[in-house]
């Protein structure tokens, strides 16, 4: 085995493309012609793995005929060799579970799960691994138009490991093949943050992409994550297609300042029914942001924050960021205020980890002071948070009273330009 294989059980020279054996002679133990190779068959499953090849789609006197699995002998390049002097040929069909190469996954978009990238089947590379045919890889490399069309015989192409998609790390969608019946595996998508999920759903097909969200839809909280992620023409695109109902839950589980700015993108006609279809506590935190310019300190910020009084200790401070449920580039701040509100100033979350318990927060040397009026613009929040270092940054009204947070995060996105976004291309493969 070549040091290049990798998690690959198998060398170089024990591959075979599936483009070298389509279309061409399928044949009996005494090497005579039966038909035609038209596609060869796998059962995907939930578990993962390197699909077993389960039967083949023949060629023979004009009929489309199904040779099982077992009867294969030898592939090579430009022939496939059956065994047995008797062959149990039946009328092709698809059966559950079961998808073609050629017509289900050659040419068509998969995700590379390691990565976090889409690619395109250029070709599939099949082995003998464990006792059986599998689908082992796949080719992500186009060959030339010349070398894909002709017959498998005459292709001099030798597929090499490392030019290889490991099958492990591969998911295709399979939501166009009426007999698979397998969704994606929700449990893989997981694994990536949803900024890549979300990458992956803006350059899919609006098939594709839905394959994705349907996917991740058991989980309310990734779904939300996701479509937080998302750009507006991609969220409105899938909230078309849900009801007000639905799209008041999906609203009620994102951050607050991304639901506000996202009702304030849909149609007029649908904006007050979804809103009047939240929680009470939802509806008032979006109402509260919806009166504020988008372009201002208000319209930026979120409601969702941690604040202490002025008397509090490190440990106490501690102990509300545990409990909180704010959005976690939130609580890299915490607020001081006076008891009726009125802020006092801020400090980094790191100088109450670094603080003995009993410490006064407001007498810590990270104490700062600066905040932005609700109605400030991106300017005033940008020069602020640059001249202090701030990964958080206090909101304040007329009255100088506390009443929201902006991230840093949230000011890099309303500063970048819309055509930087997703700047790397998620479609490595094609």
């Amino acid at each position: 085995m070549s040091e290049a294989s990798g998690r690959l059980p198998v060398a170089d020279d024990e591959l075979i493309l599936v483009s070298q054996l389509l279309r061409t002679a399928v044949l009996n133990p005494a090497g005579e012609r039966l038909g035609q190779l038209q596609d060869i068959i796998v059962r995907l499953a939930e578990g993962g793995g390197y699909p077993p090849i389960t039967g083949l789609k023949v060629g023979i006197g004009g009929r489309d005929l199904f040779v099982g699995g077992d009867q294969i002998d030898k592939l090579a390049a430009g022939k496939t060799g059956l065994k047995g002097q008797t062959l149990d040929l039946g009328r092709f069909e698809r059966r559950p579970g079961e998808v073609l190469l050629r017509s289900d996954i050659i040419g068509r978009h998969l995700v590379d799960m390691a990565a976090g990238n889409i690619v395109q089947a250029h070709d599939l590379a099949l082995a003998f691994v464990s006792g059986r045919w599998r689908l082992i890889g796949v080719l992500r490399r186009s060959r030339s138009a010349v070398q894909r069309f002709m017959p498998g015989a005459s292709r001099v192409l030798r597929p090499q490991i490392d030019q290889l998609l490991d099958w492990k790390d591969v998911q295709p969608f399979v939501g166009h093949v009426p007999t698979a019946k397998l969704k994606m595996p929700a449990l893989r998508l997981r694994r990536l943050h949803p900024a890549q999920i979300a990458d992956l759903v803006e350059h899919s097909t609006h098939e594709e992409g839905e394959e994705i969200i349907e996917a991740v839809e058991g989980d309310a909280e990734l779904t939300a994550d996701v479509f937080e992620e998302l750009d507006t023409q991609h969220q409105l695109e899938f909230l078309r297609s849900e009801s007000n109902d639905e799209a008041a839950q999906l609203l009620s589980r994102m951050a607050p300042d991304d639901a506000a700015d996202l009702l304030l993108e849909l149609d007029q006609e649908r904006r007050l029914p979804i809103l009047n279809l939240m929680a009470p506590p939802q509806q008032h935190r979006l109402r509260a942001l919806l009166q504020y310019n988008p372009t201002t300190a208000g319209g930026m910020m979120s409601p969702e924050y941690v604040a202490v009084p002025r008397g509090a200790t490190a440990g106490q401070a501690l102990d509300r960021v545990r409990a909180a449920t704010a959005p976690h580039q939130l609580l890299t701040m915490i607020f001081i205020v006076e008891p009726d509100g009125r802020l006092v100033g801020s400090v980094p979350a790191v100088d109450l980890i670094r603080a003995e318990p009993g410490a006064a927060v407001v007498a810590m040397a990270g104490l700062v002071t600066p905040s932005v009026h609700v109605a400030d613009d991106i300017a005033d929040v940008t020069v602020l948070m640059a001249d202090y270092n701030l990964s958080a940054l206090a909101v304040t009204d007329d009255a100088d009273m506390l009443i929201g947070a902006i991230s840093v995060d949230d000011l890099l996105e309303a500063l970048l330009p819309q055509e930087w976004r997703r700047r790397a291309d998620v479609s490595g493969g094609n």
